[in-house]
């Protein structure tokens, strides 16, 4: 395994990112964004906000294993039966979670006091005056200084209630902490000439500097964005196509009004007779087109 590269897990051929800081560092650093498609903690009975893990694009798998910047696993090693020595493991960690909980929460109750000390002695000293007040109410012979004196309070005589086991937060994993590193998979992406066009499609728009996610909402491939789609809209709808597929009038309309409709490009991706990349565009750029210099968006197609 690499060092200091992604861990990508490996189930049924879909491939996952687990933990969150590589989330991150693939969106901000590589432009690569996937979807989550795990159960949010906090919110369970909903799939409007997801969380982790976040599953790659095959394309996405592919190019960033060709860039070098990820490693796979074999991600049912984690749903076995574990191990004995795993299970003292995992004990001995909650332990010391616990203990450093405990400390904590001991600290947490220290500060506490120390904040509100006046108040504390404000409101004993209340306390101890009605009692006297009682007393001299009853006929004892209270002396007035009794009332005036001052509390001297040690922060050390304050008993702190240590914290119980079953109140103590327990952690969640979000990626298996024993993952064998070792277990390292091969990937076969792309096989056919379908996924080959995709992948080249990806990683030249890639290479361009877009971000790109799956189009199959809008009936493409892909979605092109000019950056990441949390801030802008995408600007194309790319169409893999072989290079001599043959199309009726009535798809063209289809694909540009449907592209018109949501202000977005159809590009037609497709390999020519050379080897080389070829886009066509399917009616004038609107919406967030508009006042772009088209010398920006040339989409020449490159030998690869």
């Amino acid at each position: 395994m690499g060092e200091g590269r992604i861990r990508v897990s490996v189930v049924k051929d879909c491939a996952y990112v687990w933990n969150a800081e590589d989330v991150c560092m693939l969106r901000e650093k590589h432009r690569i964004v996937g979807r989550l498609v795990g159960c949010h903690a906090r919110f369970a009975r909903q799939n409007i906000q997801l969380s982790l893990p976040l599953q790659l694009l095959p394309e996405e798998t592919s190019l960033l294993l060709l860039k070098g910047m990820v490693d796979l696993v074999d991600g049912t090693i984690s749903y076995r039966t574990p191990t004995e020595q795993q299970k003292q493991a995992l004990e001995r960690m909650r332990e010391k979670t616990f203990q450093d909980q405990e400390h904590l929460a001991r600290q947490q109750k220290r500060d506490d006091i120390v904040k509100n000390l006046d108040k504390i002695k404000a409101g004993k000293k209340a306390k101890r005056n009605k009692d006297l007040e009682e007393r001299r109410s009853a006929g004892e012979d209270i002396d007035q200084s009794q009332f005036d004196e001052d509390l001297d309070l040690d922060i050390d005589s304050f008993q702190i209630e240590p914290l119980r086991k079953e109140n103590m937060m327990i952690q969640i994993f979000t990626e298996d902490p024993w993952q064998e590193m070792d277990q390292s998979l091969d990937w076969t992406f792309p096989v056919t000439e379908e996924e080959n066009l995709r992948f080249r499609v990806f990683r030249d728009l890639w290479e361009k500097g877009y971000y790109l996610t799956s189009g199959g909402k809008f009936g493409g491939t892909f979605l092109v964005y000019p950056g990441d789609p949390l801030r802008y809209h995408s600007f194309y709808i790319a169409v893999c196509l072989p290079y001599k597929h043959k199309m009726c009038g009535q798809d063209i309309i289809t694909m540009g009004r449907l592209g018109s409709d949501v202000k977005k490009t159809v590009l037609l991706c497709s390999v020519n007779d050379n080897n080389e990349l070829t886009y066509t565009s399917l009616g004038a750029p609107e919406g967030p087109l508009l006042g772009m210099d088209r010398n920006q968006l040339d989409f020449k197609g490159e030998t690869k």
